[in-house]
Parts: structure tokens; C-alpha cells; sequence
């Protein structure tokens, strides 16, 4: 029998920018073909070009053994290719079955929706992918996990032959990976072939049956899952030796630079107190809705503060816009890149300057486009953004190259105190080393750091102390020597 999906010699080109190179890939029938690769590798481009949404400049598709050359995103899905993106593309005040026949719903002689039919429909879908819910229920009351099921069973009802799985688990919890799982298990069953596309290297081996190394727009190598490892699946895909993931700091602890004393923000969190010094990175830990982020904003001045005082290099801080944080020498990079730390239509010249407005202005209203220019071209080069120019819009780059571009407009303000929420979400292996390059640089530079990850490896490999919040408190503190998993679990769960 013929593969199920061939992509053979695709090139894809844009302005300035060579994203695809001769890019082969194939796909069996209940095969589960996992590609990694760092942010700006193809992934993306690649599956657009599959799902009809750029044409090829060069290469060829076949699908059954058959030619296959979609011109629009209409021809994919027709041909019962599905791509399933990290943001997910449901409505939220239309029901869970209307969303699942979105496009081609069952309708009655007269032109009427057939509601009984639809409902049936639906409720069958929602069974095979393991979700016990009423098909009449409007998304918007749905938790994450469930709506990614959703996603499926929209795919299904379109007779999907391919399906593809961009970032998958990105916003799950554990729990709500494992049913994701088992629902990925069903639909090799059926014959289903699937493309699972992580940044999260043990998902993709527990998942995938082969493997696809993406780097720089074209297919370095192909094997079964079992023939890779961890190190040598890195390494292909940023084309150098990682002789550690986390970089050694050599940084000289010096005064207290931050002091929160009993802080608190009303129905958020309660007497928060904690220091971090000059040359200290300080991580926070925690379950999901523990209180960390809110913590970092209020002492930004993003959230009132309802009691407790913050000093900023002993001497207090009245906080109470970012205005005043940035004043103060105290910069956030928020865990929301694209809904709080960027203008995505913008260029990454005018983001890298939005906090600096005032000082790259002529008598504070005129803006200087030169001094804006230097600014974005020092970012640029310094936290090597790949970009063809300053002028590209922020939509267009990699989540790396766009969470670098928050940190060139954190690090415009020239703080000494920095607040990172979630600094290396979403971003690839090689994006990540990068940024706790950054974070050892800015410690022994003299600043004080304060890290929010909901990755455990993360956790205790970047911090020299680790601050646990549960339930709005901050449950305990663990010096290095002490660091372990299972420690910081009992305290954010047990406290």
C-alpha cells in the first residue's frame, strides 16, 4: 500500500527569508510522526504549506499514493487533512456540537439546521475521543483540555485522514496530557495518521513513533523514536554540543536589592515576605493559580497592592503602576507575551521602545526614529533576534525571537531588579539555553532575578533558592543543597 501522506523536495520562500529547503517527509496509516526543531525552523511553514494555506514554490504532495496540490486551506480540509493549532480556533457562545460541524452542518430540505441529528452526531464524536459532556454546552464553560478534544472531534466529523498537532499540551496540566494521550492511542487504532509537533522533548518520545529533526527550513534527519536520545536529538537540532542545559553562573551575591515585607493583593494572595540579593536568581514554584504571577505583577504595579510595602534598594517603593515600577529600576517579563508584553502588528523596532517613549522623544513628544533604531539594533544583535530587519512585524517571528523581544524592551529601561514570569514558555531547547544565558549574565552583572516556571527542571536549574506559593502563601523556602522534585511538590501541595 502506498504511504498515507508524502511530502517530497518542498521549498518554501518569502522576502528576505529561505523557510523550507528541500524538506522531505512521509506518514503511515496509525503512525504518529513527531518534528522537532528550534523556533524558526519550518515546523510551522511546513504545515501550512500541507494545510493549503501557503502554496509550495517548490516539491510535491501525494496523499494515498495519489497527487495532491491544495490551493486554498478548503482543499485540505476536504481532503480530510486537519491542523490543530496551539490557539485554538472555537467559538466560545456556540455549543460543543455546532463547533464540532462548523462549516458543514447537517441541514434539513427546507435549509434548517437538523438540531436532533446534529446532537446525535456530536454526542457520537465526543464518545470515540473519550469526552463525556452534553453537545449542547457552549464552549466558553469548557477547560482547556476539553476544548483540545473538541478540536479532535471537529477533525473527526471530517473524516480525518491526517492530523496535525501543533504544541498540543502547551496550557494542560499532567492529568489533562495523559487523556490527550490515550485519545492520540485511539486514533492510531482507527488508522488515523498523525503529525505531533513539541517543544517538549519526553512528550515526544513517549508519543511518537518516528522522529523529524527540523533545522534552519530543511530535514536533517528521520529515525524511529527509539533510536534517538535526549542529547543526540538536541544537538541535531541545534547543530552544536550541549555539554549542560543550564549554563554555569559565576555570580558575586551582594546587598538586597528587593525586600517584600507581608505583601498582599486583595482575593489574589496574603503575606507574601522574601529578599533576593544583587548577583541572585531567586525561582518561584507552585501549582497553577497559586498566586506566583500575581505576585510579580503587584510588585510591578500592574495589580493594587492591599497590604505590605516592597523596598527597592532599602529604601521603600511606592508601586503603583509599572510606570513607577520602571522609575524604580524594577522590569516585568510577563508569562502572556502576546496578550501583555507585545503589539504583534507592531515592528520589533516600536515594541523595543515602547518602554522608553518618553526617553527616545524630543521634549517628550516628538519621537526620535533614530535613537528608536539604535535601541532595536542593539537588541537585536545583543540577544541575536533573527529577523531579516527591525522593521519586521512581531506576528512574523518565532515565539524565541518574539520572547527576545520582550526582554530588549525590559532591558531598555535599565533595571536592576527583574521579574520574569514564564521566561522560556513555548520556546524551543536551544531558545531556552539562550535565555538562561541571559539570566547568568544579568545575575553577574549585579541584578536581582526572580524567576516564575511551572517547569520543575527549569526550576532547579536556574535558581539558587526556590520560593513555594500555595493557595495565595508562600508555603516555604528551599536552599540549593535541599533542591529536589519531590520537595518542592509536598510544599505546593501539602504546604
Amino acid at each position: 500500500m502506498p504511504r498515507l501522506l508524502e511530502m517530497q523536495g518542498i521549498s518554501k520562500g518569502f522576502p528576505g527569508v529561505k523557510a523550507l529547503s528541500d524538506v522531505s517527509i512521509s506518514l503511515d496509516r496509525g503512525e504518529v510522526l513527531g518534528i522537532v526543531g528550534e523556533n524558526g525552523a519550518g515546523k510551522s511553514t511546513l504545515m501550512k504549506v500541507l494545510a493549503g494555506v501557503f502554496p509550495a514554490d517548490a516539491g510535491d504532495m501525494h496523499l494515498d499514493g495519489e497527487a495532491f496540490q491544495p490551493r486554498r486551506p478548503r482543499d485540505s480540509l476536504d481532503a480530510g487533512i486537519i491542523v490543530i493549532h496551539q490557539e485554538l480556533s472555537l467559538i466560545p457562545d456556540r455549543s460543543v456540537a455546532e463547533n464540532i460541524y462548523l462549516g458543514h452542518l447537517p441541514h434539513g430540505k427546507l435549509g434548517g439546521v437538523r438540531r436532533a441529528a446534529l446532537h446525535r452526531n456530536a454526542r457520537d464524536l465526543l464518545a470515540r475521543v473519550g469526552l463525556s459532556i452534553p453537545p449542547q454546552t457552549r464552549v466558553r464553560h469548557l477547560g482547556i483540555a476539553q476544548q483540545q478534544l473538541v478540536e479532535i472531534a471537529r477533525a473527526l466529523s471530517r473524516k480525518a485522514r491526517v492530523i496535525v498537532m501543533d504544541e498540543p499540551t502547551a496550557t494542560l496540566t499532567t492529568a489533562e496530557q495523559k487523556i490527550l494521550f490515550a485519545t492520540i492511542a485511539l486514533l492510531r487504532q482507527s488508522g488515523v495518521g498523525l503529525v505531533f509537533i513539541s517543544h517538549h522533548l519526553e512528550e515526544v518520545f513517549e508519543v511518537c513513533d518516528r522522529i523529524t529533526v527540523l533545522r534552519d527550513g530543511a530535514a536533517v534527519e528521520t529515525r524511529p523514536a527509539s533510536e534517538w536520545n535526549e542529547t543526540g536529538l538536541i544537538q541535531a537540532m541545534v547543530n552544536r554540543p550541549i555539554e549542560a542545559l543550564f549554563p554555569e553562573r559565576h555570580a558575586t551575591v551582594g546587598d538586597v536589592l528587593l525586600d517584600v515585607e507581608a505583601l498582599g493583593s486583595e482575593g489574589r494572595f496574603q503575606d507574601v515576605s522574601f529578599s533576593v540579593r544583587a548577583g541572585e536568581v531567586v525561582g518561584i514554584g507552585g501549582l497553577i493559580g497559586a498566586g506566583r504571577t500575581e505576585v510579580l505583577k503587584t510588585i510591578y504595579g500592574a495589580l493594587p497592592a492591599s497590604q505590605g510595602r516592597v523596598r527597592v534598594q532599602s529604601r521603600e517603593a511606592r508601586i503603583r503602576s509599572p510606570r513607577d515600577a520602571i522609575a524604580a529600576g524594577v522590569a516585568l517579563v510577563p508569562e502572556d507575551r502576546k496578550g501583555e508584553g507585545l503589539v504583534m502588528p507592531f515592528p520589533i523596532r516600536n515594541n523595543v521602545a515602547l518602554s522608553t517613549l518618553r526617553q527616545s522623544s524630543w521634549l517628550r513628544s516628538v519621537l526620535m526614529p533614530r535613537r528608536i533604531d539604535r535601541l532595536a539594533d542593539h537588541a537585536v544583535k545583543s540577544l541575536r533576534i533573527r529577523t531579516p530587519g527591525i522593521r519586521q512585524p512581531v506576528q512574523s517571528l518565532s515565539g524565541g525571537n518574539q520572547q527576545k523581544v520582550v526582554l530588549g524592551r525590559a532591558l531598555t529601561t535599565r533595571p536592576r531588579i527583574f521579574l520574569l514570569d514564564e521566561p522560556t514558555r513555548g520556546i524551543d531547547v536551544g531558545a531556552k539555553v539562550e535565555v538562561y544565558r541571559l539570566i547568568n549574565t544579568l545575575a553577574e552583572q549585579g541584578g536581582a532575578v526572580l524567576v516564575v516556571s511551572s517547569d520543575m527542571i527549569e526550576l532547579l536549574g536556574i535558581s539558587d533558592r526556590i520560593l513555594v506559593m500555595r493557595a495565595g502563601r508562600l508555603a516555604g523556602t528551599i536552599p540549593k543543597p535541599e533542591f529536589s522534585q519531590e520537595r518542592v511538590m509536598q510544599l505546593a501541595a501539602l504546604g
